[in-house]
């Protein structure tokens, strides 16, 4: 089954959403004050806090049935971010092939790669590659015949959050006549 896309139409999100980024540190200090740090983890966990403002009566009714069909916290899905969703222009590097270049985000000078991403445009040194030179797949360019060793690979694209909810709890509150709010939920990112 295909990964179920957050619907894109329920953009009225508030302005206090939140994003958490955690890397599970653990740190030890020795008896003259020397100190070592250690991670498990290879990417961070990142958590979004947010709520809709507005939801008119058919957009909750949507929104609480794309609930109901991830099942609360136990299926994942893509969630298009209001603000961390775009790249422009980034470099990209290829893989053992020659001829795939993962997709990443980017959030000042750190990367990590991205499953899912579409409107995608391609430019090897520069120059617009033919959408039919290049396929997308898993957040993955792969190009039918490798642009070359010394190529530059530069991409433009819109990237999505794999995300799942944070627990199964989602709650709407009637304030008027086809007025609704959400309380704040949580998703978490998920690889």
């Amino acid at each position: 089954m295909a990964i179920r896309i957050f619907p894109p139409d329920l953009n009225k999100l508030a302005w206090s959403s939140k994003k958490t980024i955690t890397w599970d540190t653990t740190i030890q200090t020795s008896g003259s004050g020397m100190v070592r740090t250690m991670t498990n983890r290879l990417y961070p966990s990142w958590t979004i806090q947010t709520k809709f403002a507005f939801l008119s009566n058919l957009e909750y009714q949507k929104f609480l049935g794309f609930v109901a069909l991830v099942k609360g916290a136990h299926e994942p899905f893509l969630w298009l971010d209001p603000d961390d969703y775009e790249i422009k222009g980034l470099w990209l590097t290829a893989n053992a092939d020659g001829k795939t270049y993962q997709a990443l985000l980017k959030m000042g000078e750190y990367v990590e790669p991205v499953e899912y991403i579409d409107n995608v445009t391609v430019y090897v040194n520069g120059m617009e590659a033919p959408s039919n030179s290049y396929t997308v797949k898993d957040g993955k360019i792969i190009f039918k015949t490798a642009p070359g060793r010394d190529a530059k690979v530069t991409a433009d694209y819109r990237y999505y959050w794999k995300v799942m909810f944070k627990d199964d709890k989602v709650t709407i509150e009637n304030v008027y006549t086809n007025i609704n709010k959400s309380d704040t939920f949580k998703l978490e990112v998920v690889r």
